[in-house]
């Protein structure tokens, strides 16, 4: 392999990874103020219905729409890590878990797929705005991933956690976090770079925030 392949290969497993970080950044966002920035939002929950995405620009639409996983990913790997981030840290953790059961559970993975496919024709008959589509996706969520033994805790505020609509949008961001961790192991990434490729990553985020982020 070439260094310029070397290097494309490296941009496309950080940028999967970046859409893992944005997945579980907006979980935490919405347990503790039940917010969540609409773009970033809306990203991830259209990753979940591209199925046959090879790359990341595919999944998420563009580098722009991962800015926010980008600059979480960049503060997790090179700062002190505060209380939040450290749940972050627990929740990626939890995700890349998570898409292991699920890959030793294909039937699991299969009505996941089809009820995903049938929820995209449902979309592009009624032209929801895929951010109605939250409460769908959590269900398929519950009727699968939430029957493992692994359950990942969210931690909150009660009155964000409590209300339905942020579950369904935790339970929906979630399920995109497992598709992120899907993409990025397809793309060749394992836990072992965060220990061994970890500056390489670094500057691989620093260089896509300076020259493909608009300021």
């Amino acid at each position: 392999m070439s260094q310029t392949q070397t290097d494309q290969a490296l941009r496309d497993q950080v940028l999967a990874l970046a859409g893992i970080c944005q997945s579980v950044a907006l979980v935490d966002s919405i347990a503790r103020t039940g917010n969540a920035e609409p773009e970033a939002f809306e990203a991830c929950l259209k990753s979940l219905f591209s199925f046959s995405s090879q790359s990341p620009i595919e999944a998420y639409g563009s580098v722009a729409s991962l800015e926010l996983g980008l600059r979480k990913l960049h503060d997790l790997l090179t700062g002190t890590r505060s209380v939040s981030d450290r749940e972050l840290v627990r929740y990626i953790i939890g995700i890349t878990h998570l898409q292991k059961q699920l890959e030793k559970t294909p039937e699991a993975a299969a009505i996941i797929r089809s009820r995903l496919d049938h929820t995209e024709r449902g979309q592009l008959l009624s032209d929801k705005n895929i951010n109605e589509l939250a409460s769908p996706i959590a269900g398929i969520y519950k009727d699968t991933v939430s029957n493992f033994k692994f359950r990942l805790k969210i931690n909150g505020s009660a009155q964000q956690l409590q209300n339905a609509h942020n579950a369904d949008r935790i339970r929906a961001l979630l399920l995109a976090g497992i598709r992120g961790a899907y993409l990025w192991k397809q793309l060749g990434g394992r836990r072992r770079h965060f220990l061994f490729a970890k500056n390489r990553i670094v500057r691989t985020v620093r260089e896509i925030l300076q020259r493909e982020i608009p300021h």
